[in-house]
Formats: C-alpha cells, structure tokens, sequence
C-alpha cells in the first residue's frame, strides 16, 4: 500500500491508490473471475431497501461471509488479502487514528463483513446509509474504465471516482450512492 493521505473534509475517509501489488490483484482477480457468474441478486446479499421494501439497487453481488462461513474464511484469498491489509495492520491503525480519532471506531471493530457486488451499464445504488457499518471500505476492481459508477456523498456533493485498484474507507453512516454505471 503506498503512502496514506487523509482526508476529513467533508467527513473522516481514506484514499488510497494502488491498493493491492501485483500478486495480490492476480489472486483477487483470480477469485473474482470464478465468482462473477455466480452473483446473487439483492435480496440474497443484503443490500438496503427503500421505505416501501424495495431494493436500492439492482446489482448483483454475493456476500463472501455467507460463502465461506467459520474455518472456510481462509479458503477465500479476498478475505485472507483484506484481513492483513485492513484488519491485521497495526501501522494502518495507528494512521488513521493519527489522522482522526473517529477511526478509533474501526480499531474496535469485533468483526468485517465483506460484500463483492458488479455493476455493469444501467445499474446504480441509490442514497443510503449504512448505520450498523462503523468503516465501509470499497475498492473497485475492473478490466475496463466504464463511465459512472462513482461513490457519490449526496449531502456533500462530493463525487469519488473509482478507478481500478483504488479504495476509499469512510464511515457508514454518511449517506453514499453509486451512480449510474454508462
């Protein structure tokens, strides 16, 4: 992981380029390919609802602590990667409180759960928030640049674009959409 800037204007995040090296996008690619054709549909990953029960987005995806649930964690090299990148990593930990103690809250977290979802064009995630998620950590991962499918901070009018291997951590709370992938 290169050098962390910090952020905590509008609200307290992280962007961070170039997340992952070389071995580790084969292996999550590696992952990713195998899994692709076997996406869910919302409902089956937990995705958020509107009012009137219907879902936010119409993305597929698949929630890989349901897939690889207990001892099978490891089988996964996603969740392996993630752990020793995100939730094993003392330097990181010390950086992001460093930069703001509200990351104290990710510090603390008892436990990650980790949601693969692809957009394609057409699909979108609308304005929500994720109350029960202390840090969201999302980082893109695509063979080609589409137009759109930007994390999108409406009530900030804030717009990150994701790019491959590129990562933003912020908190759940902040209401967050991804816009129409072109």
């Amino acid at each position: 992981m290169n050098e962390l800037p910090d952020f905590n204007d509008p609200f307290p995040h992280l962007i961070i380029e170039e997340t992952f090296d070389n071995v580790e996008c084969d292996l999550i690619w590696r992952e990713l390919s195998f899994l692709l054709n076997k996406l869910h549909s919302p409902e089956r990953y937990y995705a958020a609802k509107n009012e009137d029960g219907s879902y936010m987005t119409n993305a597929k995806g698949m929630s890989l602590d349901d897939l690889y649930q207990g001892d099978n964690r490891s089988v996964s090299d996603i969740l392996t990667i993630l752990e020793n990148k995100f939730f094993n990593n003392s330097q990181l930990d010390k950086d992001l409180i460093e930069s703001n103690e509200y990351w104290n809250t990710f510090q603390k977290a008892n436990r990650d759960f980790t949601k693969i979802r692809r957009y394609v064009p057409g699909d979108d995630y609308s304005p929500h928030r994720d109350h029960w998620v202390h840090a969201l950590i999302s980082t893109t991962f695509c063979n080609e640049e589409d137009d759109g499918g930007n994390l999108y901070f409406p009530r900030h009018d804030y717009e990150f674009e994701t790019r491959n291997n590129k990562t933003i951590m912020f908190p759940g709370w902040v209401e967050h959409a991804v816009t129409n992938v072109n």
